[in-house]
């Protein structure tokens, strides 16, 4: 005949299978954690000292129109997007949102403007760089699905504006401008991973 535990006894045991599977729970998440967190420091520490995202050619001016043709780059220099736009003014502008991590400055693509169109205003490019779970400009190089998923994560914390660890508070904006052009001309938007962007003519 099967003992009976009195009500009290069977709560507790309950409780402590509970507590067990909590446990066991919490360490499977933070051992999952740091192995993606790991997996990201090892794909920054391999990051080249400079990346080229973005490379772009003015097709024409017109009556204070600027026709541009964008296309997008992974680490690996593969193009992944293209996009051709008009838009109005005479000055180009590529906002970035950058983030330090492991020693290096990452830099996300946030949206295009001119002088005449306010940076609120402006093409966004979050749909183009990640319409999935991961920025496709950090793809092709030594970042594992695991750490393409932390850095998706990050960029879409930067682009909502909540608290990332290590941006100081907002996020960081670095602003690439080409005041000057030639029309037919290649440029590439150079992201150092110690810090700053520049537009360089090809």
């Amino acid at each position: 005949m099967a003992r009976k535990f009195p009500g009290f006894l069977k709560f507790l045991l309950v409780l402590i299978l509970v507590a067990m599977a909590g446990w066991a729970g919490i360490t499977t998440i933070l051992s999952a954690q740091r192995s993606r967190i790991a997996s990201l420091e090892e794909g920054i520490a391999a990051l080249q000292a400079e990346t080229v995202p973005v490379r772009f050619m003015i097709m024409g001016r017109d009556s204070g129109m600027l026709r541009v043709r964008f296309r997008f780059y992974d680490l690996a220099g593969d193009e992944f997007a293209s996009l051709e736009r008009e838009l109005p003014g005479d000055q180009l502008f590529i906002d970035f949102l950058e983030a330090p991590r492991g020693g290096s400055w990452l830099a996300f693509p946030f949206r295009i403007f001119t002088d005449t169109v306010a940076p609120v205003d402006g093409l966004d490019l979050f749909s183009v760089v990640q319409p999935a779970d991961w920025p496709r400009t950090y793809a092709g190089g030594s970042f594992d699905a695991d750490a393409l998923a932390e850095l998706g994560k990050l960029y879409a914390d930067l682009i909502a504006g909540r608290d990332v660890r290590g941006s100081f508070g907002n996020a960081v904006h670095d602003v690439a401008q080409l005041r000057s052009f030639t029309p037919g001309l290649v440029y590439r938007v150079v992201v150092r991973t110690k810090g700053g962007i520049e537009i360089i003519e090809e």
